[in-house]
């Protein structure tokens, strides 16, 4: 079958990877609907399997952290055969399987439809007219409404037994899908047979499909299906919360990802393949070090920082940021031996002493975006094991689907001495307890209570959070970037000497990255300004009163001071789904001014 459409490859992982529902638009415009395959489908269409393939990227940490050997990019471009070339596919899947006539209203699954050899469009053969090449088709459309259930399988909506047919109904002739008013009391399915119908109207609330249950079903895959106790829910095909990514990111920070590290690419699997460390000594030495560029290096000096990258790997198991954060707090490394993490750190603004402890312009940066799974009806934390989430693959691979990124930001920390003072004050405790106490409802509604919440919602994540998104509005006003194209980084542990900070950065998928102008927004004599704009900014929401009294986010439970007029961004830009936020933390309430972190700042003085 020849293509149907194309993506870009930065897609992959933000909505349109396995499991995804895609639409496109043939030819003469027809409407074809589609579910992205699983990584297995990728090696079916590819010369090179598995990381074979040339379009592979490696970031040992990350790979530590998520067990696999590296990653794939997504495929681009055309791969030889010999003389000849193939263009590099994304496989994909009909999905769903049921169509409707614009025309003549007739609802059936996908063979009843008439279809060319190769083409994935299907038309009406009632409808249509002409013969031959001159024929004029309708084509037919797929149905707005699917099935899903909390672990992320998919079926078609169950059309065949949903108007209430007559005993004597053989529910073989097909139906009808009429459409004779506004919303869904208006969309009625309609028996040819029996002549019943009903209308759609509530088929999208919880408990609506009644005594149906999940089939199980994983069309991007391949595998049998498999028992699912959840109830399944109806959505709309094109529903936002129809496919959640589940990304794992990292920074290419010291002492990985420079040069040293390149020159031990050859000898690297050798390397972590060796049973005792107590051998690597001698493999440097008769190895490593004869064919090593700089000939002064003593072999003890070489193992010695091999020792050094071996140890952090042992330990990257866990979270990989604390050594990022103690990479942007440090001075920076050498240009030379870094290309890819050149930071420019910047003195503090004389009104921000006090509040802030680290300003850094980070000039370039790369990064690496993992996809290792994703959720349907509501997004996880990407560190959350214990929640349900739909896999990738049939079986588990070496390799997960990754993109590389380069580009620059600015990174802030805050003084610690003055977040912790404040933090335990107790009505910040107080607050930030109900605000953890509600995000732990929402996850045990989808995940069920056998499991622990597995993350503390204190009130340093909600300042940092909030900041972070309070400045990326502000940066996209000041540096020419849409608030869509910053992303933040955020740094947040608790007790003596936890992280404490942020990283705003944009970057692009080529190799020379961004043109600069969010780095230079991170100097000194521009910080400030910027910072006390932002804060400024959240003091007086156009939804208020209703929302700094926390009125707008009861329907979460939390009754935080956010919502999409002050504080909220694009998804794509947050890394928590513009949930643990509130502005009232940063500058105060109404009601208690003095809840605000920077309420002194904004006040005139410290």
């Amino acid at each position: 079958m020849k293509p149907i459409g194309k993506i870009r490859r930065s897609q992959v992982l933000t909505g349109n990877g396995p499991g995804a529902i895609i639409d496109f638009r043939g030819e003469n415009g027809a409407p074809v609907s589609v579910v992205a395959a699983g990584l297995e489908a990728w090696d079916q269409l590819a010369i090179k399997k598995g990381l074979l393939n040339d379009q592979r990227i490696h970031h040992e940490p990350l790979q530590a952290r998520l067990q696999v050997n590296g990653f794939r990019l997504p495929p681009v471009g055309d791969e030889k055969v010999g003389r000849e070339k193939r263009p590099r596919l994304l496989p994909a899947y009909r999905f769903p399987d049921w169509h409707v006539c614009p025309k003549c209203n007739l609802l059936q699954r996908s063979r009843f439809w008439s279809s060319e050899i190769g083409k994935p469009e299907l038309w009406c053969p009632s409808c249509s007219s002409g013969r031959g090449k001159r024929i004029r088709k309708v084509y037919a459309v797929p149905v707005r409404f699917i099935v899903t259930c909390p672990a992320g399988h998919l079926q078609d909506f169950p059309w065949m037994s949903w108007p209430k047919h007559a005993e004597s109904c053989s529910r073989k002739k097909p139906l009808k899908l009429i459409g004779e008013g506004a919303g869904l009391k208006g969309l009625k399915v309609h028996c040819t047979e029996c002549k019943s119908e009903r209308d759609l109207d509530g088929a999208l609330s919880p408990g609506a499909l009644g005594k149906i249950s999940c089939d199980g079903r994983s069309p991007w895959l391949k595998t049998q299906t498999e028992t699912c106790n959840h109830q399944p829910v109806a959505i709309q095909r094109g529903a936002s919360n129809a496919y959640f990514p589940v990304i794992e990111s990292a920074l290419d920070v010291p002492p990985f990802g420079g040069s040293f590290r390149d020159t031990l690419e050859d000898f690297w699997p050798d390397i972590v393949a060796l049973d005792d460390r107590t051998q690597l000594p001698d493999f440097v030495r008769k190895r490593i070090h004869p064919m090593w560029p700089e000939p002064d290096i003593r072999p003890e000096d070489l193992t010695a920082r091999i020792l050094t990258l071996l140890t952090i790997l042992d330990n990257e198991t866990g979270d990989l940021r604390p050594n990022e954060h103690l990479m942007l707090c440090s001075g920076g490394p050498d240009g030379e031996q870094f290309p890819e993490f050149q930071i420019s750190p910047q003195a503090i603004p004389s009104d921000l002493k006090g509040v802030l402890d680290r300003v850094v312009s980070v000039e370039r940066l790369r990064e690496v975006r993992a996809l290792k799974a994703f959720t349907r009806l509501s997004p996880v934390e990407a560190a959350d094991n214990s929640a349900f989430v739909a896999p990738l693959s049939e079986k588990r691979l070496n390799w997960l689907p990754a993109i590389e990124v380069r580009g620059e930001g600015i990174f802030i920390n805050f003084d610690e001495t003055a977040v912790v003072s404040w933090e335990n004050k107790p009505e910040v405790v107080d607050r930030a307890a109900k605000a953890h106490q509600a995000a732990e409802r929402a996850w045990q509604d989808h995940n069920g209570s056998d499991h622990p919440f597995p993350m503390m919602i204190s009130a340093r994540l909600l300042l940092i959070h909030t900041t972070a998104h309070a400045l990326s509005e502000r940066l996209s006003l000041d540096s020419g970037y849409s608030t869509a194209s910053i992303r933040e980084r955020l740094y947040v542990s608790s007790g003596p000497g936890g992280m404490c900070g942020f990283l705003l950065y944009t970057s692009a998928p080529d190799s020379d990255g961004t043109l600069g102008g969010l780095s230079r927004k991170g100097r000194t004599s521009e910080i400030g300004p910027i910072l006390l704009a932002a804060l400024r900014d959240l003091e007086w929401c156009s939804s208020d009163p209703l929302c700094s009294s926390g009125i707008l986010s009861l329907s979460e439970g939390s009754g935080s001071a956010a919502c999409h007029c002050c504080t909220f961004l694009p998804e794509t830009s947050c890394e928590h789904f513009n949930r643990h936020l509130d502005r009232g933390l940063l500058v105060g309430i109404p009601d208690n001014p003095g809840l605000g972190f920077f309420r002194k700042l904004l006040d005139g003085g410290l």
